[in-house]
């Protein structure tokens, strides 16, 4: 291709990207051995396309190197991120807002005393751990410049970074606590950390949809949010904005589910 547009007169590529072979479960794909995995079967068993570009891109980099489909790694990378990390900050948090605030985030207010705009939740809970939304928001352009360098394992390793200090924040105010407990504080405290988690959920979306569109499509419904691009980023959801009910939008995978995908035919 590169030399039919050289002897046609157009301009050749200033990059091709291409990647090596995949193998499975640390062997080249065999009917015979088990190791041969179709799209088609995947789609039977796993039905969920998206778990699979999660896992590709969790290993892919820039170079030609050959990459790996464990399927017992496969498994527990998307439960354990997707679903354990990703997910579990929305899950955690979202049925407090619906239950108790009637789906309405807080106000969140803005520190424009810094030299760079800082979002705080109103209390003193969040005095320090409210830094978290804007190094979250800052990391938009260190996780673009991955993606645009197909350092996609790298991009993902960072946003499930972002996700663990969200869920340590959420672990550390235990908003399933709060709720249980009376007086205006608990409540206000109870409405900060949810609105918080979300702000950060949506963030993380963002991060995430290149490799997840569906998904990112379902999470806006659930947030009640016009379609996401890289540039929300610089923003976070309006005050008093309300948010639809939550329901799951991915589950983990169950790893008998795997076990057809790679069992060898009778002869």
């Amino acid at each position: 291709w590169p030399a039919t547009l050289e002897y046609s007169g157009y301009r050749t590529p200033t990059q091709i990207f291409a990647h090596g072979f995949l193998t499975v479960n640390g062997e080249k794909m065999s009917k015979s051995r088990g190791t041969f995995i179709t799209a088609r079967s995947y789609l039977d068993h796993i039905k969920n396309p998206e778990y699979l570009r999660y896992y590709y891109a969790a290993k892919l980099n820039s170079s030609m190197e050959d990459i790996d489909l464990s399927l017992d790694d496969f498994v527990t990378r998307v439960n354990s991120d997707l679903v354990g990390k990703y997910i579990n900050i929305a899950s955690r948090t979202a049925g407090f807002i619906d239950k108790n605030f009637d789906g309405y985030l807080c106000k969140l207010q803005v520190n424009k005393t810094s030299e760079s705009s800082k979002c705080f939740i109103n209390s003193q809970l969040f005095n320090l751990e409210g830094d978290v939304l804007q190094h979250i928001q800052e990391k938009a352009k260190v996780i673009a410049t991955f993606y645009e360098n197909r350092e996609y394992s790298k991009a993902l390793r960072e946003v499930m970074r972002l996700a663990d200090l969200t869920n340590q924040i959420i672990a550390n105010t235990k908003p399933w606590e709060l709720a249980k407990k009376e007086g205006a504080d608990s409540r206000l405290m109870l409405h900060e950390v949810c609105t918080f988690a979300l702000n950060s959920f949506r963030l993380l979306t963002i991060y995430l949809k290149p490799i997840m569109p569906s998904l990112a499509r379902k999470v806006e419904v659930f947030l009640n949010i016009a379609p996401l691009n890289w540039d929300d980023t610089k923003l976070l959801m309006e005050s008093a904005h309300k948010i639809n009910e939550y329901e799951h939008t991915i589950t983990r995978i169950d790893p008998k589910v795997i076990m057809p995908l790679t069992a060898i035919p009778s002869p």
